[in-house]
């Protein structure tokens, strides 16, 4: 057992930081839109600065940690004290991330997820590397079952399998990223908002500006802000999954990436509840996959705001499988068959989603007349611009369900069921263990009654909630099928 201890002080520096995240935004109101001069405003800055260092050396001085062989335990808080216990056997994944400010200081910032919700995982600010490494080593030990008569030698880590993404394939896979569109649109929203903080001078300037523009001008823009969405992304992603390697050694995983922000990943394999493809409409054209897994644990993609655990970013489509089973070796990948729907499922879906279409327009087109009578707006070429609005939903739309209609597959045997579907052009399909099958849930509307239709859905344990793998429109007799072998005991 150790004894108490705090982090290295470093740990200020991102206490400090955090507290500047919590009240950045106030202060930039005050800076830019305040009347005051710049004097108040510089002490404004230099009290922001100083709140920040006193209370990230408070929460530093006031948290400490405790180590036993068997548990680790988490003590914070400034005015009410917080202790929290987590034995190594529990622990689901170690995550540590070194942002660029921590890299010439060799720490690390690190979060131990378990299996309960995401507010009950210890995050360490700040840790040492022989400090992360020897909670990773007491976790593998309370995790890893030695039989009578061996030694702890005799258990000392061997990689038996690693694989390292390959650069041309990672450059594809930022390419071909579909996160562009969001980075121009975010772009877009950020110097929307900025305008609103600019001296009313340069507001006017620009208004003028923007407004005596010819067609051809705004095209420009719009494709030079469509550039740097592309670039955007482009870095994002291959500052993030920059010489992603996985290793496996026993029954555990490593994950390691990341360019400017460094980023390890520690778990063992009997956790992961399914293995998830993901393929976009670009990426299938260049035949690349990316599989993550889902885990009982509050790890996440804070970046993608997703819980699942990327394992390989991008793969080769026919090396997925060769590549896969050196890492999960007890699993095996089998190709779904075409989905047991119902004649003219294609169309009851592409009607319901029609149906809805209809819905949203209505309810659009109602609220832009109220607004329009109510302010008397004029909007030239209005009917064009609704007309191609309407348009723009209803093939978008239509053609993602008929898609999706086509993607549907599904496999079972003894040990495993696959289950393939579609959302917005990207194919997903899951690999789920039967006793990682939490439970499943049937669907159906009046009309399909006498039809002998149902929808189907696969439960399935994701972070700290779950996650509903849905096929539409199955054959009554076949989700039957499918729900005997999950009840069916072995």
């Amino acid at each position: 057992m150790t004894d108490r201890q705090r982090q290295p002080k470093i740990a200020i520096l991102s206490e400090s930081i955090g507290v500047i995240r919590m009240i950045i935004f106030p202060a930039f109101l005050i800076f830019f839109k305040g009347e005051n001069n710049w004097q108040i405003k510089l002490l404004v800055v230099a009290g922001i600065l100083a709140l920040s260092v006193v209370f990230g050396i408070l929460k530093w001085w006031c948290s400490t940690y405790e180590i036993t062989p068997h548990e680790i335990t988490l003590t914070q808080g400034i005015f009410v004290k917080k202790r929290a216990h987590i034995p190594f056997e529990r622990v689901q994944t170690i995550t540590r991330t070194q942002p660029i400010y921590f890299q010439p200081f060799e720490v690390f910032k690190v979060s131990i997820e378990t299996s309960g919700k995401n507010n009950d995982k210890l995050e360490f600010k700040a840790l040492l590397l022989p400090q992360i490494e020897a909670i990773e080593a007491l976790r593998k030990q309370a995790q890893t079952k030695i039989t009578e008569g061996s030694s702890i030698a005799a258990a000392l880590p061997k990689v038996d399998a690693q694989y390292q993404i390959n650069n041309r394939d990672l450059c594809l896979y930022a390419l071909t990223s579909l996160g562009s569109l969001g980075t121009a649109g975010g772009l877009f929203v950020a110097m929307t908002t900025l305008n609103d903080f600019l001296p009313n001078s340069v507001q006017n300037y620009l208004d003028s500006w923007i407004n005596n523009q010819t067609f051809e001008i705004y095209a420009v823009l719009i494709v030079f802000v469509v550039i740097i969405g592309v670039l955007g992304a482009f870095i994002r992603l291959y500052n993030r999954y920059f010489q992603f390697t996985i290793s496996r050694t026993g029954v555990h995983l490593g994950i390691t990436h990341g360019l400017l922000t460094k980023q390890n990943i520690q778990l063992r394999i009997s956790r992961i509840q399914a293995v998830h493809y993901e393929q976009s409409l670009l990426r299938r054209l260049v035949h690349l996959v990316s599989v993550s897994v889902l885990l009982a644990s509050s790890v996440a993609d804070k970046d993608d705001k997703i819980n699942q655990t990327c394992i390989m970013p991008v793969v080769k489509e026919n090396d997925t499988t060769d590549v896969l089973q050196r890492f999960v070796p007890k699993y095996h990948f089998p190709r779904p068959e075409k989905a047991p729907t119902v004649s003219g499922a294609s169309v009851y879906q592409l009607r319901y989603i029609f149906m809805l279409d209809c819905l949203v327009l209505g309810v659009v087109f109602i609220l832009y007349g109220l607004v329009k009578y109510m302010t008397n707006m004029h909007v030239p070429y209005e009917l064009l611009i609704l007309s191609l609005i309407a348009v723009s939903l209803f093939g978008y739309s239509l053609i993602a369900t008929y898609i999706k209609m086509l993607d549907q597959a599904v496999y079972f045997d003894d040990d495993y069921l696959v289950i393939q579907t579609s959302l917005n052009f990207t194919k997903h399909t899951y690999f789920i263990p039967r006793e990682k099958i939490q439970g499943f849930k049937t669907s159906q509307s009046w009309f399909m009654i006498n039809k002998n239709i149902q929808h189907f859905s696969v439960v399935v344990r994701d972070s700290d909630s779950a996650q509903h793998v849905t096929l539409r429109y199955l054959k009554q007799s076949a989700i039957q099928e499918i729900g005997n072998w999950m009840t069916r005991v072995k």
